[in-house]
C-alpha cells in the first residue's frame, strides 16, 4: 500500500499521498466502489486513468479510516464535486500519475489539486493568470504550477461551476519554498472569500490544498 504521505493539518482535517504502483485490478481489491464508482470506473478505457481514479478513492478510503469511520464510496454532485456516501464530512480529491491525492474535513469545505510543473502552464499562463500573477510568476514553471495548481484547489472548495480563473479567483505574489501558505480569495456573487492556500513540493509534482 504506497501510502507516501497521510498527515494531520488541524484536529479537523486530514490529507493523503498515494503514489500508484499497483495494476488496476490491485486496486480494485483494494477499495469499495458504489455503484457509481463502478459505473464511473467501467467507463473509463484508459488504464493508467482508471488507476488514478482508483488511487484517489484509495486516498479518501484510508483518511475516512483515520477519523474511525466506515468508508462506504462516494458519490458525484451535478457539478462533479465528490461527497463521502453516509458521512457529512467535506472531501476533495485530485491525481496526476504517479500520484493521487486527497483531503477531509470534519466541517469545512476543501479543495486539493496535484499538478506536475510542464512548459504547458506557460503558453497558457494569459488565460488563467491576471497582471500581478503574470508579474510575479516571471516564467517560473514552478511559480506557474502552483499559481494553476491552487486555483484548481480554490474552485473545487467553492465546488460550483462559473468562477472564473482569471477574474474571480486571486493569488497573492509569494516566494517560492518547498512548501508554504499563500494568502488568496474568490469573489462569487460579489462577495470575496480569504483562503490559506498551501503548496507543497512532492518529488517532482506540486500539491496545493484549501479549506
Amino acid at each position: 500500500m504506497p501510502i507516501i504521505k497521510l498527515d494531520k493539518i488541524n484536529s479537523n482535517s486530514f490529507w493523503c499521498i498515494w503514489e500508484i504502483t499497483e495494476t488496476v485490478d490491485q486496486l480494485l481489491e483494494l477499495i469499495t466502489l458504489s455503484k457509481d464508482g463502478q459505473k464511473e470506473i467501467d467507463g473509463i478505457s484508459h488504464p493508467i486513468k482508471q488507476k488514478e481514479r482508483l488511487a484517489s478513492r484509495c486516498c479518501i478510503q484510508e483518511l475516512v479510516k483515520k477519523v474511525g469511520k466506515e468508508y462506504h464510496g462516494i458519490v458525484k454532485d451535478k457539478h462533479d464535486k465528490p461527497h463521502l456516501i453516509d458521512i457529512n464530512y467535506h472531501i476533495s480529491i485530485s491525481h496526476c500519475f504517479p500520484y493521487a491525492v486527497a483531503i477531509l474535513h470534519k466541517k469545512l469545505p476543501v479543495g486539493i489539486d496535484i499538478e506536475k510543473p510542464v512548459e504547458k502552464l506557460g503558453r497558457i499562463a494569459h488565460r488563467y493568470l491576471n497582471k500581478e500573477e503574470f508579474a510575479d510568476s516571471e516564467g517560473d514553471v514552478k511559480k506557474l504550477c502552483i499559481y494553476w495548481s491552487g486555483k484548481e484547489a480554490i474552485y473545487k472548495l467553492n465546488g460550483k461551476i462559473g468562477l472564473n480563473f482569471k477574474r474571480h479567483i486571486r493569488i497573492a505574489p509569494f516566494t517560492l519554498h518547498k512548501k508554504d501558505v499563500i494568502r488568496s480569495e474568490f469573489t462569487v456573487e460579489g462577495i470575496t472569500v480569504r483562503i490559506a492556500l498551501n503548496y507543497q513540493a512532492v518529488n517532482d509534482h506540486l500539491v496545493c490544498y484549501c479549506s
